[in-house]
């Protein structure tokens, strides 16, 4: 028996925006003529407020009611003015994060994504992405081409919660069907690959230096099949014939 279902992170797993949200940020503060930031001095200002940076509280919790992109747009302004923005360009270009971010022209997939999640569905895998992201996460998959190939996307930002928590691999299980193994495949070692085996989920680590030498490791998604079938040899039992 192998694993029936891939669950994909995203971000830096599948696609990438360069710079992010702090590229995304100083682009705009250097178009209203705050040229002294680089993106060495606006990274630090970004290091906390989103809600993957408390992955123990719910959303629920977190933004306390206000919807993802209204509460967001809030921290943006105050961090803004921390920044010393003046006020009136602070909340003008907090509402511009948005849609400057979700510019599709911006990201780009791996040049090894489409053909991998290609022979995972030929090969008979069903593929879910499970991500810490935006709203728009369904939106960008289908802007990038990923559509055909996916059966779901989760996004934290529609699940509540944020991985490691446990609710939206949970999730994205249920999803799944039960009794369909799964196999995790993401980025970060500890959002993906820590937080899926603590669900008892196997995971395959990606695209980072391998740090913790984690044995189903693979640093690009050429070498994808040899680790995942590696991994379904050690962790699934096979039935006989």
């Amino acid at each position: 028996m192998h694993a029936k279902t891939l669950l994909w992170d995203f971000d830096q797993t599948l696609a990438y925006r360069n710079g992010m949200w702090s590229q995304t940020v100083l682009e705009l503060l250097l178009s209203y003529g705050y040229s002294a930031f680089t993106l060495e001095t606006v990274r630090p200002y970004l290091a906390t407020g989103f809600p993957w940076h408390q992955p123990e509280t719910s959303h629920a919790a977190f933004f306390r009611g206000v919807p993802w992109w209204d509460a967001m747009t809030r921290h943006f302004i105050e961090m803004l003015r921390n920044m010393g923005v003046a006020p009136a360009d602070a909340e003008t270009i907090a509402k511009e994060i948005r849609p400057r971010y979700l510019d599709i022209s911006r990201w780009q997939l791996y040049p090894d994504v489409l053909p991998c999640l290609a022979r995972s569905k030929q090969e008979g895998y069903t593929s879910i992405i499970v991500s810490n992201h935006v709203p728009e996460l369904q939106e960008l998959a289908d802007q990038l081409g990923l559509s055909p190939y996916l059966s779901q996307v989760f996004s934290s930002a529609q699940v509540g919660y944020e991985k490691p928590n446990p609710h939206i691999f949970q999730t994205a299980l249920a999803a799944a069907g039960e009794g369909s193994p799964a196999v995790m495949v993401g980025d970060q070692y500890a959002a993906d690959v820590q937080g899926a085996l603590a669900c008892g989920i196997p995971a395959i680590w990606i695209r980072r230096e391998n740090t913790q030498a984690y044995p189903y490791y693979c640093s690009d998604l050429e070498q994808f099949f040899t680790v995942l079938y590696r991994l379904e040899a050690d962790r699934f039992s096979v039935i006989p014939k």
